[in-house]
């Protein structure tokens, strides 16, 4: 008698995530993925004291994500993508790595996941280039009920530097070298943007300025505003950044690494209001309540 074995299927797309005290967040972050197509999600909880691991944990015990833990020596965000990548090249077809502030949006009605395959449909593509739209506090001092996307609503314009930084999207067994917002990839394929045009990179460090070609960075020369845009909510209210983030360390630079005034500056970008599209929110909030459902609240 002959035995035949199913095939294992890849996860079309995945997110790799490193998370430090985000309990408030971690629902609606998952849920809105979920809604937007990505059927993997990969955490390493980073030595969380806030509930968040107990509630990864809850998530993990049924099958909403694949959890791991990591400490905070080091640089534990590169360790953990690297990690990823090693367990999981093999096991999905494109993968992003993004923050629990950030959020994958998409224009029009197609999903994001829609999009990102509707651009990886040209094989010559290595890397998917997507820019940032900077979130400010909107204003508000106060932690208050209710969404972090329905919350807050002025973002920053596209005159502002902080948007040409991007996240990306990539083949996994293409790349050579993983970094927080982009990759170096295979030399036969092609990094682009959202609208499927070669990505020209650039330096931040006194003005927009391109690199030498060929090479990567986490910031583009040029926005690209086309098909889906990475939504960060980097401070959400002044009382969440002060009480969440301000003395929370750094994944990247260290477990000391205090984000000052500066840094609240920087990010406190509120030009224009650019309140999120109805379009799918019916999706996300059922999405959002089978979840409370299944964790038992």
């Amino acid at each position: 008698m002959f035995r035949f074995l199913k095939k294992k299927v890849k996860s079309s797309l995945a997110i790799g995530a490193i998370f430090r005290n985000e309990k408030e967040y971690i629902l609606e972050w998952i849920a809105w993925h979920q809604s937007q197509g990505v059927d993997k999600f990969i955490i390493y909880d980073n030595e969380s004291d806030d509930g968040t691991f107990e509630l990864l944990k809850s998530l993990a015990e049924r099958s909403i994500i694949d959890l791991y833990s990591i400490g905070r020596e080091g640089k534990p965000q590169i360790i953990a993508y690297q990690k990823i990548l090693q367990d999981y090249k093999d096991k999905v077809e494109l993968i992003t790595f993004i923050d629990a502030d950030e959020f994958l949006v998409p224009y029009g009605d197609y999903k994001a996941a829609d999009h990102i395959a509707e651009l990886f449909s040209d094989d010559s593509v290595g890397g998917l280039a997507i820019n940032w739209r900077i979130y400010g506090t909107s204003d508000q001092e106060h932690c208050l009920d209710g969404f972090v996307i329905d919350r807050f609503t002025k973002a920053a314009s596209d005159e502002r530097s902080r948007n040409h930084y991007i996240k990306s999207v990539y083949r996994p067994e293409l790349i050579k070298d993983i970094y927080p917002h982009r990759a170096v990839l295979d030399k036969n394929y092609r990094y682009i943007n959202t609208s499927g045009d070669n990505v020209l990179f650039a330096t931040y460090e006194g003005g927009i300025k391109p690199v030498a070609s060929g090479a990567t960075s986490g910031v583009t020369y040029d926005i690209c505003d086309k098909r889906l845009r990475v939504n960060h909510y980097a401070l959400k209210s002044k009382e969440e950044f002060i009480k969440k983030k301000k003395h929370r360390g750094d994944v990247m630079f260290g477990a000391r690494q205090v984000k000052g005034d500066s840094y609240f500056k920087e990010f406190d970008l509120n030009d224009i209001d650019f309140p999120l599209s109805g379009l799918h929110y019916d999706n996300f909030k059922n999405k959002y309540d089978s979840l409370l459902v299944l964790i038992g609240h």
